[in-house]
Parts: C-alpha cells; structure tokens; sequence
C-alpha cells in the first residue's frame, strides 16, 4: 500500500471539481490487489464490470475471498475519502438528495447531478458512483425484480417505498388512467395518512417498475395506451400523442424518434399496419387519423352518402364543408364525385342528393 497526503480545499465549489484524477489519486491507498479488484467491480478502467466470480478466475481464489477483500478496500477508501476533496461532491450529493425527498432512482439522480456539475460527464458515471458509494450515510440498492436501483439517505425509511408503490399501484388500477404527480400524492397521503410531496412521491415511484411517466403524468407500463409494444400499440399512441392526423411516413419517423424499444421500424410496416387495421381511417393521401375521432372510413364518394342519407337534399357548400370535417381533400375533388358519380343526383341549384331517392 502507498502512503498518502489527504487535503480538502474549502474554497474550491463542487462545479470545479475534477472527479477522475480525485479517484485515481484516492486509489493509491490500495494494494494493486485491492486496486484491481475496486477498478473491476465498479468498471473504473473500460467501463465493464467484473463478476465476483471473474475476478476470483484471476487470482484462484474463490468469490466470497474477493468480496471480503472488496469489503475491506472500501472501508479504506471511504476512511479516507472524507479527507479530500471527494467529500465536497458527496455533501453536495447529500444535500440534492435531501430536495429530493431523500431517496432517487440511480439514473435520475445522476442525471440531475451531471445537470448541475459541467465537470461530470457520461465517461464519468462509474467514478461517481464509487465516490457516492463511500459516504456512509448515503445508501445504493441494487437492482431487483420489483425496483430499479436508486439511492437514499441512511435516515430514509427505505419499507416505504414498498408501502407508498403498493397503494399508488392500487389507486392507478382502479382509475385505469394516469395521474398527475399533484393529484396522485394527493390520494396516497388520504390513504396512508401520510404527508409526501410531488418530488419524493415522483421519487418513489421512479423507482418501481409497474410506473411509468408521461407527458400527461403517472400510470402503469402495463397499460398498453402509454407503454406501447406492438406496432399498433406505437401508432396509436404516436397518433393520440399528436392529437391531429399524420402521414404514415411522418408516424414512422414519430416511432422511430420515441426509441419505444430497439425494435427497427419500417416504413412499410407502419403503412401496411394502417391499412389493414380498421382502428385507422385514410382521410387524405398517405394520411390517417384515428377512428374514434369520429372518422369514417370509406372513399370520399362513401362518406358523401352517408351525410345524405334517407333522401336529405342539402347543398354543394354543406356536403363540402361535411367532407372536408372527414378527408383532407381538394375541394374540387369533392365536386367532381358530385357531378360525376352516378349514386349523386343534382336537384336544384348545386343542390344534392342520393339518385335513388330522386323521384
């Protein structure tokens, strides 16, 4: 193990921090076996995590020796971690923590982080989260089936998150709709009797995998109308998201933008997904809307019949003005169904109506 000289500078701001060079200049406390071993669990080097079990390989000793010389080298590192001026970053880390409510999912709170610190960057991320892991009061919680990984604070009571997801989960199931973050930390504190904010109720559900955030709020990625999986699920959703009707080359790039998933998306698949889907109604050229938008399908020459139905006469200007509310069209388009299709009969002064209603 290598001596070393520790020193905080009180003047220096967490936004001139150089975390890389802190860690590495931190490591030298360590044998090149404890080294190894902390450079390789937390992807320090190349930015690939070693087993347990990998790192035991290496030196032919089982896994369990590997995680008791671990354990010692971090009780080394966090010693003296609060020497340098790595405890600047974790105080401030502390502190947006604390705004948070005092819990945050990992990738989130190292996004909010890196947001606020321009000297911390992706290429960072692993030495950031060996220097939050060696404060002693802020805790990781690794991955589970349930819960993506987040951090708290050592005074957060961590079974209630467990308490607060269960009832939020009930009361999104039973409203079937999203709410917003206001309104859902207000039924859960009725419920639980309980005082959370947006931030920490936001917070706590970030964290379960049943959650899922929109633009419009907080509802269940099982819900198939804001966590899409099929292609119709992804047009549909692309569709209500915009609220007006797209191009089919437009709802491709739309899908494409969102990255649902790393499914590759084909602008073929989206064009033949929309017309053989009856939900999806062709209003103009390579342009659908959504049925229950009140849309109806057919040719433009079908949806002139059915706004004249049981021998109504109505005027050119009327059947128009009721087409173009269903086909983006040219109004000459709609004119020369009129004139031209036989089921049409003019009866007046640009008056009409259906031919076989006529005599």
């Amino acid at each position: 193990m290598n001596n070393a000289n520790f020193t905080i500078n009180s003047q220096l701001s967490p936004q001139e921090l150089q975390l890389h060079e802190l860690i590495q200049h931190l490591l030298i406390v360590l044998s090149d076996k404890e080294k190894y071993i902390i450079e390789n669990r937390f992807a320090l080097e190349d930015g690939k995590r070693m087993t347990l079990e990998e790192i035991g390989k290496h030196f032919g000793v089982t896994r369990e020796r590997i995680r008791q010389i671990e354990k010692s080298a971090l009780r080394k590192l966090e010693r003296n971690a609060q020497n340098t001026n790595i405890r600047i970053l974790t105080e401030f880390a502390k502190a947006l923590l604390e705004k948070e409510g005092g819990v945050a999912r990992d990738s989130y709170f190292k996004q909010q982080l890196m947001k606020i610190l321009p000297n911390i960057s992706e290429t960072d991320l692993q030495d950031l989260h060996l220097a939050l892991v060696l404060d002693a009061k802020i805790h990781f919680e690794s991955n589970t089936l349930k819960y993506h990984p987040f951090w708290r604070l050592d005074d957060f009571d961590a079974g209630q998150i467990k308490q607060t997801t269960g009832k939020a989960l009930k009361i999104l199931q039973k409203a079937k709709h999203v709410y917003t973050a206001e309104k859902l930390s207000v039924k859960v504190n009725e419920s639980l009797k309980i005082k959370l904010d947006e931030a920490t109720l936001s917070n706590i559900l970030r964290i379960s995998k049943d959650c899922k955030f929109t633009d419009e709020g907080i509802g269940l990625f099982s819900w198939r109308h804001i966590h899409p999986r099929t292609l119709r699920d992804k047009i549909n959703f692309t569709l209500r998201r915009e609220k007006k009707p797209l191009h089919f080359q437009k709802i491709a790039d739309q899908i494409r933008n969102a990255k649902f998933d790393e499914k590759d998306v084909n602008v073929q698949a989206v064009h033949n997904e929309l017309i053989r889907n009856e939900n999806f109604v062709l209003i103009g050229r390579g342009i659908y809307a959504l049925k229950d938008w009140g849309f109806q399908t057919g040719t433009v020459a079908e949806v002139i019949e059915k706004i004249l139905p049981d021998g109504t006469i109505r005027s050119r200007e009327e059947i128009t003005k009721a087409v173009l509310e269903q086909r983006q069209v040219k109004t000459i388009t709609i004119y020369l169904n009129l004139k031209n299709k036989p089921q049409f009969a003019r009866v007046g002064r640009d008056r009409y109506t259906l031919s076989k209603l006529a005599n």
